[in-house]
């Protein structure tokens, strides 16, 4: 620099190079003031600082209003900073050395005659900076992504003390893609072990008690031996997925904000292709309150803030659950026996339309329903001087002349007072037509709530499910005793052993099947209607063989239910 310097006479021009680090000040007092002299006498030199000075301009513009905005905020807490910038420092020096041999290239390349390459090497810059930053920004590995996502939500303590402890809150969503959806709600102290990180193993959401944290997903990820990740951006948002090839969960995917890695959604799928998705509804961290002063001041602070209601999130409707409500409604009050309602659905809530079987009736229904949310009745009240269908028809059954009972002789027999006989006859035929009653109801319910439907509901649903019928087997039971002084009045006769069954929804089809049977058989002994050909002697026998079959299959159907504990 000193050779070129003294070689530069009135007539020498210094070069690009110089001219730039005369704006730097990277040349002593004497070669500066060398260049301010020549500036200052020389007008193509000075367009030419100027040029460079513009270029230069132009990129510290960018930087500070382009470029900088668009980084993610610093951590909440940086004590550490400059032992990280030390570090930083040490590996980028390689990198300074390198861009000023390219500034040196470029010097030497370029002629003395252009004005301009100061300019062209500043939109060079600007370019890279944009493709490199925002428009393709360097890929992260999953590694990198896990630590900055758990450095945000649990932070290292402050260093030396002298700020309060603070606490995380989290609030949650989980959804299982099958209209079942849970809220739950986490807290931990930041700068402690987040209790509870790793994953449980079950499909249930009820039974999930873990946090949306980048720690938890980490555990599950080192967990396994042979794992693919996959990291990607979309618009303001990293996404992590990482699939698995043993375990009982196959993937999971963990979605953080570009500009904090703060995650915010998670989804987990099972080896059963079960799923679990988890969606953070809000995140703070709030100083704890440690003693009576500090809970003062908050109490103070709390009511001095400006109110304001309270956002809830929108939630899916239920439609399972609140069927459930509606049916264990209309069971708790008796209404699911003798009144026939009709339950559906519509895209929003659930229908209960029907006539009622009276007019109280009718006022009670829709004022009991009205007080259950998501519930639209379409009731109607019975007109003067019409009765309405019950829930089990009349099948023609009487005591009063007409038809030949084909027990008739037997009943003359054994009641031979005529007030006597129709007492007999009349409790008989109440008990068949009341587990008829109960038989339907159990039909329903077994129809209604298969394997696939009853997964859908909660535990607290299904227990109601469960009650339901165990309830109805039980007042089957007793109505179906009630027709024991009825079978001890037929003929003797050997018994068939009933055939079993696989499940409780196939011993309720296989029970009403029998029930509907013992009905018709008992109308036919002592009223006298639907006989179908038979005489005393088969319809007996048939009747002492369903009645076995119906105490066979309600003992089997009680065990059953007590499983369902």
């Amino acid at each position: 620099m000193r050779t070129t310097f003294e070689k530069m006479g009135l007539q020498g021009h210094p070069d690009e190079n110089q001219l730039l680090l005369a704006l730097e000040g990277e040349l002593t007092p004497e070669e500066s003031a060398t260049i301010d002299r020549h500036l200052g006498s020389c007008w193509e030199c000075r367009a030419r600082s100027h040029e460079l000075q513009r270029g230069i301009l132009a990129f510290v513009e960018y930087r500070e209003k382009r470029y900088l905005p668009s980084l993610a905020p610093p951590p909440h807490d940086f004590g550490d900073f400059p032992r990280q910038l030390r570090i930083s420092a040490g590996d980028r020096q390689g990198q300074a050395t390198l861009v000023r041999i390219w500034r040196r290239l470029l010097a030497l390349l370029l002629p003395p005659s252009q004005l301009r390459w100061a300019a062209a090497i500043a939109t060079i810059m600007v370019i890279v900076l944009i493709w490199t930053q925002i428009l393709n920004p360097p890929p992260i590995s999953a590694t990198e992504l896990l630590t900055r996502a758990a450095a945000f939500q649990n932070p290292d303590p402050p260093q030396g003390g002298g700020r309060p402890v603070r606490t995380a809150r989290q609030k949650l969503r989980i959804s299982d893609g099958r209209n079942r959806i849970v809220l739950r709600e986490f807290q931990w102290t930041i700068g402690d072990r987040i209790e509870s990180v790793r994953w449980s193993q079950e499909t249930d959401l009820s039974m999930w008690k873990s946090p949306l944290t980048a720690e938890g997903f980490a555990s599950w990820r080192e967990s396994g031996s042979t794992k693919k990740d996959n990291v990607t951006r979309s618009g303001e948002l990293w996404t992590l997925d990482t699939n698995t090839m043993e375990g009982a969960i196959k993937k999971a995917s963990l979605v953080v904000r570009a500009k904090d890695f703060h995650p915010v959604a998670q989804h987990i799928l099972f080896a059963d292709n079960q799923r679990l998705d988890f969606e953070e509804l809000s995140f703070e961290i709030v100083p704890q309150i440690t003693s009576r002063h500090e809970l003062e001041s908050h109490q103070i602070a709390q009511n001095a803030a400006p109110k304001s209601a309270p956002v809830r999130p929108e939630i899916p409707v239920n439609l399972s659950e609140t069927e459930v409500a509606v049916r264990y409604l209309m069971f708790s009050n008796k209404w699911d026996l003798d009144e026939e309602l009709q339950i559906s659905r519509s895209p929003s809530d659930v229908i209960v339309a029907g006539t009622a079987s009276s007019s109280d009736r009718y006022e009670s229904i829709r004022a009991a329903l009205g007080q259950l949310p998501n519930v639209r009745t379409a009731l109607t009240a019975p007109r003067a001087g019409v009765t309405p269908a019950t829930a089990i028809p009349s099948r023609g059954k009487t005591t009063s002349a007409g038809p030949v009972p084909l027990l008739r002789d037997v009943l003359d027999r054994s009641f031979p007072v005529s007030e006597e006989r129709r007492v007999f006859i009349d409790r008989v035929l109440s008990a068949s037509d009341t587990a008829l009653s109960h038989a339907w109801v159990l039909k329903r319910l077994a129809g209604r709530y298969n394997e696939e439907e009853e997964s859908l509901l909660s535990s607290e649903s299904r227990a109601k499910v469960t009650e339901m019928v165990r309830a109805h087997v039980q007042l089957l039971r007793t109505a179906n005793e009630g027709l024991d002084p009825l079978i001890n009045l037929l003929p003797t006769s050997p018994v068939r052993n009933a055939n079993g069954s696989e499940d409780w929804r196939t011993t309720i089809a296989t029970l009403f099947n029998g029930v509907q049977q013992q009905d018709s058989l008992v109308a036919s002994l002592v009223a006298g209607t639907q006989a179908n050909g038979q005489d005393v002697q088969a319809a007996s026998q048939n009747l002492r063989n369903v009645n076995r079959a119906i105490q066979v299959l309600l003992e089997r159907l009680e065990e059953d239910i007590s499983a369902l504990k």
